[in-house]
């Protein structure tokens, strides 16, 4: 029977309150935009809703709850860094009367707490169960959980609804061409939300998605793009013609295929984003990344990958059992000798549902912190040989250092001598050029930082040599701007954080045991 009746569905995408630097949010402004990118779930589920729906998508991190309009039904995705909020947003329209539910990771492994705050939860993969919700919805009869006993084919997927967002507030947008880890790192939620067995799209149906986005900039959030390399490379024979910008995430052996390396710059790919996570290998076996031992030599990989114009974004966490201050002093050396710019460095995190959030309850470690401290910055358990204050002292040091432009000045010259970055990116339009050429003018040519002088006149001799792509040498001299001008606002709000983390400071683990 058809159901003629109309409803309305807000999607929600709660604030952070706390949002570090990697988030590239000084970088949107720059590009005139609120966010450089939201999350692919809600213009998911949005495709996936009936046509009898009024779909409402409210990130608030670009715009507001609008309080004039009462839904009928609302979902909210969940990360620990947006729990708080969501559950003040669920309680604000089931006060109104209105239904809610939670998915995203967060309420996935927290089902007790967010069903305080919301009258069901979608656990895992939406597909498949997020029409069941809504016809139990409409019928008056939902369950308070909605999980199923298997993964999707994940074949095929409706384009996402990007209609349905504001795009004058967004730089670029997400896209998934898998699900699935075949690894089970510790501190991850991958497998646990969609499995170790990988599943991939039909690639005519990814690029038809692509073709309808409304942005020619992409981040692939696929956590291993390259994982197999067969797709992969018809993957990047498909898109090449389509002409986009893109970033993903990969191992490090991507480097040992030259041949993929290739295809992939010729496709479009900027940047890379890679897992390091560790430079102490006893740190890595006890976090089980034992793939990242793997034969590989960093030297070598990391050399291949600039050859070919590509940028490496390379990730690394602190906090393990294993793991000293000076793992920081060695990643900022690490980071120096091979000319990495671009460094995501975060302080371990126990995610609920991971490996290492179980071991740790067990033990005792886990602390009954403020969820939305959950965003790398901040230490979050307790840790082996580390007190929380002094492990965030030293994290906030290091990321002063990485990011100076003594220090950037010095990696620029030795990564963008050698000429490989001289392929143009996506075209863009005229009045953004004339805004970022005068923000970099004056940023860099109008301030007393030598370094940030030396930096824009040794760009603007590479672009003049043709030895570097001048869009590429304006992203890079804003994309470090945008992380300089995160971490000057982290430092303006220092004394509040550091009274954060003392106030639940216990000392080192070790410690504490011993004692």
């Amino acid at each position: 029977m058809t159901n003629n009746k109309r409803y309305t569905l807000f999607l929600l995408s709660p604030r952070q309150r706390f949002i570090n630097y990697p988030a590239h949010t000084y970088l949107a402004k720059m590009f005139g935009k609120r966010r450089f990118m939201i999350p692919l779930a809600l213009p998911t589920i949005a495709a996936l809703t009936p046509d009898h729906y009024d779909i409402h998508i409210y990130d608030e991190e670009i715009e507001e709850i609008p309080t004039h309009i009462k839904p009928d039904i609302v979902g909210i995705t969940t990360l620990a860094a947006t729990a708080n909020r969501a559950f003040e947003l669920g309680d604000r329209f089931r006060k109104m009367g209105v239904k809610v539910v939670y998915g995203g990771p967060y309420a996935s492994f927290q089902q007790e707490r967010a069903l305080e705050h919301g009258d069901a939860v979608v656990v895992g993969e939406a597909e498949e169960k997020w029409e069941k919700v809504l016809q139990d919805f409409e019928q008056g009869k939902m369950r308070s959980v909605y999980e199923a006993n298997s993964y999707i084919d994940y074949k095929t997927q409706k384009p996402p609804r990007w209609d349905l967002v504001n795009m004058k507030r967004i730089f670029q947008v997400a896209i998934q061409v898998s699900r699935g880890c075949p690894f089970n790192c510790d501190f991850c939620l991958v497998t646990k939300n969609f499995g170790q067995k990988m599943r991939y799209r039909e690639i005519g149906n990814v690029v038809n998605e692509i073709k309808v986005a409304p942005s020619r900039y992409f981040f692939f959030v696929d956590d291993n793009l390259t994982i197999n390399k067969k797709y992969a490379r018809e993957l990047m024979e498909a898109i090449r013609p389509l002409k986009i910008s893109w970033g993903c995430m990969c191992s490090i052996d991507v480097a040992k295929d030259d041949e993929l390396l290739s295809a992939m710059a010729d496709a479009g790919c900027f940047n890379i984003l890679i897992g390091f996570e560790s430079l102490n290998p006893d740190s890595l076996d006890g976090s089980n990344k034992h793939h990242n031992r793997r034969g590989t030599i960093y030297e070598e990989a990391i050399h291949k990958i600039h050859s070919h114009g590509i940028h490496i974004n390379a990730s690394f966490v602190v906090g393990f059992d294993n793991d000293t201050l000076e793992e920081f002093d060695r990643i900022y050396d690490f980071t120096l000798k091979y000319s990495l710019p671009n460094v995501n460095l975060h302080l371990l995190h126990a995610p609920p549902g991971s490996e290492i959030y179980k071991r740790y309850q067990k033990e005792g470690r886990l602390m009954n912190y403020n969820p939305e401290m959950g965003v790398g910055h901040f230490p979050t358990i307790q840790y082996m040989k580390m007190s929380q204050i002094e492990l965030f002292d030293k994290y906030m040091a290091t990321i002063e250092r990485l990011y100076s432009f003594d220090t950037v000045l010095q990696k620029a010259r030795t990564l963008f001598s050698n000429g490989t970055f001289t392929r143009h990116g996506g075209e863009i339009p005229a009045w953004m050029k004339a805004r970022l050429t005068f923000i970099t003018i004056k940023e860099f040519l109008f301030k007393t930082d030598k370094n940030k002088r030396e930096l824009l006149l040794f760009i603007l001799g590479l672009v003049r040599s043709k030895k570097m792509a001048i869009d590429k040498g304006m992203g890079f001299l804003l994309t470090m701007l945008g992380y300089n001008r995160h971490i000057i606002e982290h430092q303006r709000n220092m004394e509040n954080y550091r009274n954060m983390v003392m106030k639940q400071d216990q000392g080192a683990w070790r410690e504490r045991r011993e004692t």
